[in-house]
């Protein structure tokens, strides 16, 4: 036998050696191990898979993404906004967002519906662009039927769960918390009414203000800019109104 096989033999059994002594190590401490040592190893050993799809997920998960245009904003996860975490937000410019109609409608060009700010960042967002026109947006919200009675249209005050910080106006938007938005009232709404009557008819017909708009105008005493408005009618022709500019449009990002 050659020297070299010699060496190449010695070197083999050293490392086996050294594999069965090692070997022999682990398995000397998994027998002094107690109990409850080694049922943490097993439940380490068995968690271990799950632990690796889980870091692979995270690191292959998917970046959310506003569309074009539209803006994210963090929000709190409320039952009201459906836990929503995340929400996309856009003035689309259209004068004509007066008519409710019209106003869901510019959103709806955009995969977007009619919405409202929801905490202090986004009131402060959409006010410098009002502040910049100097006129205002129309937001998410309409007059609660289940609060309506014969009187509505002489702008009494209302109370209980129809007042003003609770459910006076509702929202179409259902990603939208509007607990923070209902407390920056301008005035006490109600804020105007009107009375007319149909071609040919003599009945009296009353209306009161039911659509939503951010203002351009924060009013000295008053806690923000949020005012309600006759929907349909427009501004020129209600007393002490300016223009619109555009509406506020919202989307979950992609």
């Amino acid at each position: 036998m050659r020297d070299s096989d010699v060496k190449t033999k010695d070197y083999l059994t050293s490392v086996h050696l050294y594999k069965e002594l090692t070997l022999s190590k682990y398995f000397i401490l998994l027998i002094s191990a107690s109990r409850r040592e080694i049922m943490k190893i097993i439940v380490i050993i068995a968690l271990l898979p799950c632990l690796i799809v889980a870091e692979a997920s995270n690191a292959t998960e998917k970046v959310a993404v506003c569309p074009k245009g539209f803006k994210m904003y963090e929000r709190e996860p409320t039952a009201r906004n459906k836990m929503t975490k995340q929400w996309c937000m856009q003035v689309v410019e259209n004068e004509d967002v007066y008519d409710r109609a019209i106003a869901r409608s510019v959103c709806l060009d955009y995969d977007a519906v009619i919405t409202t700010v929801e905490n202090e960042k986004e009131l402060q967002d959409i006010n410098a662009l009002i502040r910049k026109k100097n006129q205002r947006v129309a937001v998410d919200g309409v007059f609660n039927p289940k609060c309506r009675s014969f009187a509505d249209w002489k702008m009494r005050k209302f109370g209980g769960l129809c007042a003003k910080e609770k459910e006076l106006f509702i929202l179409e938007d259902d990603h939208t918390d509007p607990a923070f938005i209902f407390t920056k009232w301008t005035g006490e709404p109600p804020t105007a009414s009107d009375k007319y009557k149909e071609k040919g008819d003599d009945t009296d017909i009353y209306t009161i203000a039911e659509c939503l708009s951010l203002h351009n105008l924060i009013t000295l005493d008053t806690k923000g800019n949020l005012k309600d408005f006759l929907c349909g009618e427009e501004p020129d022709k209600q007393n002490g109104e300016v223009p619109f500019f555009g509406v506020l449009c919202g989307c979950p990002p992609s």
